[in-house]
């Protein structure tokens, strides 16, 4: 049932709200590292919105942003979260097109931009949301939340690449949730193309590496003499077996993990006068819930053990440098009931409940015992467009943010008016 405050909130809910709120945010540049100003556009609006608000330092320069409206202490307390770091800088000379540029532009119902897809567009939906609850005054029994953080994106230091520009894979929500920013659940406004999300993918990144001879070019032929490049390449070869068979062996709701061989480093192009003496691979392999870093790890292992005994070297050197868990809750959990029942009203039909591919914070928050749903607006490509989001630049349409923002507004109510669950019955399916 509809809450009976709902229609009033909803009239603050406007494409116009939508759209100016957005590219106010996609014209503030936030590229991982540099998230302050962003945090202080939201601390300012929900400031002037009556929310309690402070900016929590996570490290020098980037904080995140908190927000509360606090409720008579008898209901449940919900999160509404996302990050504020974009997925690129906006200046790399390798992305072209006003879609990978902090500067925001409309046009016939579609806004590009950076960040506009991820994931401003989910921050700008709840925002939006919880400011029409604010403006109308309505009295709910918990606490209702607002968290924009830094440093999601996928980016992690790894070799000679260190620093806040690559301190990604949720430190802002480890930092958020462990200094004291807590609910009973938490929605999570990344893009999901409007369906609602009970589980997300993991991720492990793994480092490869094997040796070679340090000898001059010129005696590369001499016997003895090991060239890690072709090293490399032979045990790309062999990878590729394993790689079948890992995504063949796992699945959840219906998706299969993928492994990306994402890099290749080796030999020194300034100095080809040289044997290359090292050569690594990089992988990046999606895990399903129920995979652990270490199972991925045992299994890897066995065939780069395969692969030496065949060739009479030593193992390669395995380094895992990134493990950010698959994670899953209950789709009985009263945030999932909550956004598929708010879905259902606003749209007038049922969203399938399913996994999402990319990584999210979802995980963290999960592990500190904060149900968390994934469920936003993104992932509608124009028409004109060709390729995927990351190929033609981030879009999104206002239609798709009226829908997440009134559906968040309508679970908000929900939620925030109900006594808290008793026990816990979600469970993070990755443990």
């Amino acid at each position: 049932m509809t809450h009976p405050d709902y229609a009033r909130a909803a009239r603050h809910v406007t494409a116009e709200a939508l759209r100016d709120t957005l590219i106010a945010m996609v014209d503030i540049a936030s590229p991982t590292g540099r998230e302050r100003a962003m945090a202080q556009y939201l601390v300012g609006r929900l400031q002037g919105a009556g929310f309690a608000t402070r900016l929590q330092e996570v490290s020098e320069g980037r904080p995140n942003a908190v927000g509360v409206r606090h409720g008579s202490g008898e209901g449940m307390n919900l999160l509404f979260t996302g990050h504020m770091d974009t997925s690129y800088d906006g200046d790399e000379e390798y992305l072209t097109g006003e879609g990978f540029k902090a500067k925001g532009v409309y046009r016939d119902g579609w806004i590009w931009g950076l960040g506009a897809h991820n994931m401003k567009g989910g921050l700008a939906a709840a925002l939006v949301a919880v400011e029409a609850i604010a403006r109308e005054g309505i009295a709910l029994t918990g606490d209702l939340l607002f968290g924009g953080v830094v440093g999601e994106t996928e980016k992690a230091p790894v070799d000679e690449f260190k620093g806040g520009s690559i301190a990604g894979y949720g430190v802002g929500t480890r930092h958020l949730v462990l200094h004291g920013v807590s609910a009973d659940c938490a929605i999570l406004a990344e893009p999901t193309a409007l369906r609602v999300c009970t589980a997300n993918l993991g991720v492990v990144w793994a480092k490869i590496s094997v040796g070679g001879t340090m000898s001059h070019a010129a005696l590369s032929k001499k016997p003895g003499v090991i060239n890690a490049v072709r090293e490399m390449h032979a045990l790309q070869a062999a990878l590729d077996a394993w790689i079948e068979q890992y995504e063949n062996a796992h699945a959840y709701l219906g998706e299969h993990p993928n492994v990306t061989v994402a890099a290749i480093r080796g030999g020194m192009p300034w100095r080809l006068s040289r044997n290359p003496f090292e050569c690594s691979l990089y992988l990046d392999i999606r895990t399903v819930p129920g995979t652990t870093a270490n199972a991925v790890k045992r299994s890897l292992r066995k065939a780069l053990q395969a692969f030496a005994e065949a060739r009479g070297i030593a193992e390669p050197a395995l380094e895992i440098y990134v493990n950010d868990p698959a994670t899953a809750i209950d789709a009985d959990e009263p945030v999932s009931r909550a956004l598929c029942d708010a879905h259902r009203r606003v749209t007038g039909e049922s969203s399938p409940v399913a996994i999402r591919r990319p990584g999210a914070d979802s995980t963290h928050l999960n592990r500190y015992d904060v149900p968390c749903i994934v469920y936003g607006p993104g992932g509608r490509v124009h028409p004109d467009a060709r390729g995927f989001m990351h190929a033609v630049g981030e879009h999104i349409h206002v239609d798709d943010l009226m829908t997440a923002a009134r559906v968040y507004l309508d679970a908000a109510l929900a939620l925030c008016s109900r006594p808290p669950a008793v026990g816990k019955s979600s469970k993070d399916a990755a443990t």
